[in-house]
């Protein structure tokens, strides 16, 4: 007789509670996970550095800078309080911000907040590449070659550092500057401004004609800036350079290969290098670290799991000492969903001397 196939007859299917519980267990942990990861995202720690810089003037001794990079026009808290709590009682000289700064659309709003924390401290900040252009030859309905966020920026008491700044400390100078001016060509540049300028003089009056006027008579201006702080410097200064990008060791060398037979040219005259942009590579994993930063990174295998020297934190160059900030915010160049994962947003206070340090 052959077996019945009624179901009242049919074998009772075995249970595997086990896989419930496994998706249980995964829900769990990722719900825990996503957590963790929110709450480190609404704080910012503060972290120290002490950079060594060889025969640094004693009234610089111990002079300290507050890094900040690549906000991206977030908000921590309404009014940056927890900004304001990871900053407590620290202390520190000058503030320095290393681009990417503007929120959609070149928003300020949440710069403008964090300015009102550094009312007592002078806040020196160049633009990131995520940033708008900072100086516009298009009609933008101003007489101003600068954008509107940093004029905005400029109101709030930030200085757009787009030329050579001074710092004395009693008869000694420390240099801001954007890390470009270190190796520009001034003949050049400046020939090519006054051609520029002398072939819209002789064109018929229009607002785009207007508008391009404005920027090249800013870049003259800007040109004669930078020609009378290298004038003022002596061998004696400290200088602070300012970068979105961080420098590679190629380009680096390239660049001292260069301006070697310039005798106008004092890249090697560069105590520290600001940078941002990498943002720590955005996404870690806790145990292994970045998991992905741009090309510009000089990692390889199209910048997959770099080495964090690479993308953060100080390193130093052929002499020159280089900071990179893990930065606040994300970066659309690292081609990953916005979000920091385990990848707590940082400032950092870098203290200079001239004391060997391990």
């Amino acid at each position: 007789m052959s077996k019945s196939h009624d179901p009242l007859f049919a074998e009772e299917r075995r249970k595997h509670p086990w896989i419930g519980f496994l998706l249980l267990l995964i829900v769990f942990i990722a719900a825990t996970m996503a957590v963790v990861n929110g709450i480190n995202n609404s704080r910012i720690n503060l972290l120290r550095e002490t950079v060594t810089v060889p025969s640094l003037p004693s009234s610089l001794e111990s002079f300290r800078i507050l890094h900040i990079s690549d906000l991206h026009g977030l908000y921590f808290g309404q009014h940056q309080e927890q900004l304001k709590a990871a900053l407590g009682s620290a202390r520190y000289d000058i503030v320095c911000v290393t681009g990417d700064i503007t929120g959609p659309d070149g928003d300020m709003g949440a710069f403008v907040e964090m300015m009102k924390l550094f009312k007592d401290k002078p806040v020196y900040f160049i633009p990131g590449d995520e940033d708008p252009a900072p100086i516009l030859a298009t009609p933008h309905g101003t007489l101003n070659a600068k954008a509107d966020y940093i004029l905005e920026a400029e109101r709030t008491g930030a200085v757009y550092l787009d030329a050579p700044v001074k710092i004395t400390r009693g008869k000694n100078a420390l240099w801001l500057a954007p890390e470009w001016i270190y190796a520009i060509d001034y003949e050049a540049s400046d020939t090519a401004y006054h051609k520029r300028l002398a072939e819209l003089q002789a064109e018929e009056p229009s607002p785009e004609r207007e508008a391009a006027l404005l920027a090249v008579n800013y870049q003259i201006n800007q040109l004669i800036r930078i020609r009378q702080a290298r004038r003022e410097t002596l061998e004696t200064d400290v200088h602070v350079a300012l970068t979105h990008h961080p420098l590679q060791t190629e380009a680096l060398q390239a660049l001292q290969e260069w301006t070697a037979t310039d005798n106008d040219s004092y890249i090697r005259s560069i105590s520290l290098v600001l940078a941002g942009h990498y943002v720590g590579g955005q996404w870690r994993v806790p145990g292994v670290g970045a998991v992905r930063a741009p090309l510009s990174a000089g990692t390889g295998n199209n910048g997959w799991f770099p080495d964090d020297k690479q993308i953060m934190g100080l390193s130093n160059m052929m002499g020159i000492p280089q900071y990179i900030s893990p930065g606040l915010g994300t970066s659309a160049a690292i081609d990953l969903p916005p979000i920091r994962v385990f990848n707590t947003p940082a400032v950092t206070i870098l203290t200079l001397t001239g004391r060997l340090t391990m």
